[in-house]
């Protein structure tokens, strides 16, 4: 995998940076944006696309980060079979970059985790209050790994605020100049996970 746990702030342990070292892209947690609105975001909450540089994401982006991660089970209609190593790496990216909400599944029995992130704007102008937004959706069912696949949905519109709904937001790496790259990668990111949750 060419993803690693990085800080947002230096030296403050925060975690709240994945970066792909194959797009070198920096991606902020989904826990930091998690109920607040696209356009409070886009509006500069969290200091996120203002003083940190970050934009949204487009659905090709978050598409090639899945791809990165190892997931390639998208949409549920699919009839061919995904290997199971698919939940796994939907499992390592939530552990790196958070946005897991727990819901009780009625058509599987099972828990399923969830994390859904808004994604760029694709219509034309400004979004409004009450633009629609889409975002990309990981569905981790834990009793039924195989059913565990990617999606992008609709979500409300870009005023709503929800605590399941956060937003992808992506810049590019930033690197000090003669500074050295440090960071956790995703192996073992499920035990950094448990720790920092316990």
């Amino acid at each position: 995998m060419a993803l690693i746990q990085q800080n947002l702030v230096p030296a403050t342990g925060d975690h709240l940076i994945t970066l792909d070292t194959e797009t070198n892209l920096e991606w902020l947690s989904l826990d930091a944006t998690a109920n607040l609105s696209y356009l409070e975001v886009l509006g500069g909450a969290g200091g996120y696309t203002t003083t940190y540089g970050f934009r949204y994401a487009t659905g090709q982006e978050i598409g090639m980060l899945w791809q990165h991660a190892g997931i390639t089970k998208y949409g549920v209609g699919q009839v061919v079979p995904f290997p199971q190593s698919n939940h796994v790496a939907m499992e390592t990216l939530i552990e790196l970059m958070g946005g897991a909400t727990l819901y009780p599944s009625t058509t599987s029995g099972s828990v399923l985790v969830q994390t859904q992130g808004m994604m760029k704007f694709r219509g034309a102008g400004v979004p409004t209050a009450v633009t629609p937004m889409s975002v990309g959706q990981l569905w981790l069912f834990k009793h039924n790994p195989g059913g565990s696949y990617a999606d992008t949905n609709p979500v409300g519109n870009a005023g709503k605020r929800a605590p399941e709904i956060a937003s992808y937001l992506v810049r590019d790496r930033i690197m000090p100049a003669g500074s050295v790259s440090r960071g956790k990668s995703a192996k073992g990111a499920k035990t950094r996970g448990a720790k920092k949750k316990a």
